[in-house]
């Protein structure tokens, strides 16, 4: 009966230990707003993907929630590709003392300000950081010739085509495509969602 027990208690621990390394490891793609739910005010990234991510559970920094928190567990990352030195995190609030940003969906915590990190509004972001785009359903978000015009469609469009934002307006981004030398709108979040992929890779 002992070894029954042992054999049982063994077998689910393993099974418990295998399910949750596959979570994690679900929890570390390279987009991961469908982990999160909310897109904020803007982003911030960590400058040195290796070095340690100290959480805190109060707006003035000091009661440490979590010394050193691991990406997928602790945290999860709207953007996550360390071997490009890509990691961005969802920012919901900002000032001089504390970046409050987005864990998991529904929770938070709070990093100290400093040279290890940048804050980018979405606008700045947009702008700067990306370089290419996708919309996630092309038949529900397809292109446009202007805000809420006309679909259209390109024969040679690839998702790793180089773009350029012109302009965003509120939902919108104006895009000037590089690589098929093209303009034309798509729309880029719906309230909190997010409705494209995001590149940073050239």
């Amino acid at each position: 009966m002992k070894s029954s027990t042992i054999l049982f208690l063994t077998i689910s621990l393993l099974v418990f230990k295998l399910c949750y390394s596959q979570n994690i490891d679900k929890l570390t793609e390279y987009q991961n707003d469908n982990l999160i739910k909310e897109i904020g005010i803007g982003l911030v990234q960590q400058i040195d993907v290796n070095e340690e991510i100290t959480l805190y559970g109060d707006i003035n920094c000091k009661k440490t929630k979590i010394k050193n928190a691991k990406i997928g567990k602790d945290i999860i990352p709207l953007l996550n590709k360390t071997d490009y030195s890509i990691l961005f995190f969802v920012c919901v609030e900002k000032n001089s003392k504390y970046y409050k940003i987005v864990t998991s969906i529904g929770k938070y915590a709070y990093i100290k300000p400093s040279d290890k990190f940048i804050f980018y509004n979405w606008n700045e972001f947009l702008k700067d950081q990306v370089t290419s785009v996708e919309s996630k359903n092309k038949r529900l978000n397809p292109l446009f010739n202007k805000i809420n015009g006309k679909p259209i469609k390109f024969k040679n469009l690839q998702s790793d085509d180089e773009i350029e934002v012109i302009e965003i307006k509120e939902n919108w981004l104006n895009i000037r495509n590089a690589t098929i030398n093209q303009d034309y709108w798509l729309k880029w979040k719906d309230g909190n969602k997010l409705l494209i992929y995001l590149n940073l890779l050239m």
